[in-house]
C-alpha cells in the first residue's frame, strides 16, 4: 500500500524539525544560555519565566503547560519556593485552592537573565541583514502560529 500523501509531508516535517531544532537552539540560544547561567533542561527557569509571563496559576495549569506530572511539578514548585522565587497564595474566589505566584527576588532572577539571554541573541542575530531579519521575524511568527495550534494532549 503506497503513503498517503500527507504522510509523506508529515514525514518531511517531522525530518525538518529533527534537523531545525538542535541547530536553532545551538546558533542562536547556546551561548545566551551559558553566559546567563541557564539549563535549558533545568525546568526551573522555565517555570519562572511562564509564571512571570501569565500570572498566578494553579499547580495543575503549571503541570499541563509544561506536560509533566503533578508530582514533578509540585516537586519542581518547593524548589522554586526554598529558594524564595515563588509562593503559594489562597485563591480568592475558593480559598481551599493555592495558586502560585512570582516573588520580586524571581522577578529579578528572570529579569536578569533574560538581559543576559537577549542581549546574546542580539549579538547572534546582528550577523543577519535586514532582509534576513524581516525573513526570520515573519518566518517566526508564522511558525508559532502554526505551533500553537498543534494539540500537544493527545
Amino acid at each position: 500500500m503506497a503513503e498517503k500523501p500527507e504522510d509523506v509531508k508529515l514525514d518531511s516535517i517531522v525530518d525538518s524539525l529533527l534537523i531545525f531544532l538542535p541547530l536553532f537552539y545551538r546558533k542562536i540560544f547556546q551561548v545566551a544560555h551559558a553566559k546567563a547561567g541557564v539549563n535549558p533542561g533545568n525546568m526551573q527557569f522555565h517555570v519562572l519565566a511562564m509564571i512571570m509571563r501569565l500570572g498566578t496559576l494553579r499547580t495543575s495549569e503549571i503541570s499541563r503547560r509544561l506536560g509533566i506530572s503533578k508530582p514533578n511539578t509540585t516537586s519542581l514548585l518547593d524548589k522554586l519556593i526554598e529558594r524564595g522565587y515563588i509562593q503559594r497564595v489562597l485563591d480568592s474566589s475558593d480559598k481551599r485552592i493555592k495558586q502560585i505566584s512570582i516573588t520580586e527576588k524571581g522577578r529579578r532572577f528572570v529579569t536578569g537573565r533574560k538581559k543576559i539571554m537577549r542581549n546574546e541573541v542580539r549579538r547572534s542575530l546582528s550577523t543577519l541583514d535586514i532582509t534576513e531579519l524581516l525573513t526570520l521575524s515573519g518566518a517566526l511568527e508564522s511558525f508559532t502560529d502554526i505551533v500553537s495550534k498543534v494539540d500537544y494532549g493527545s
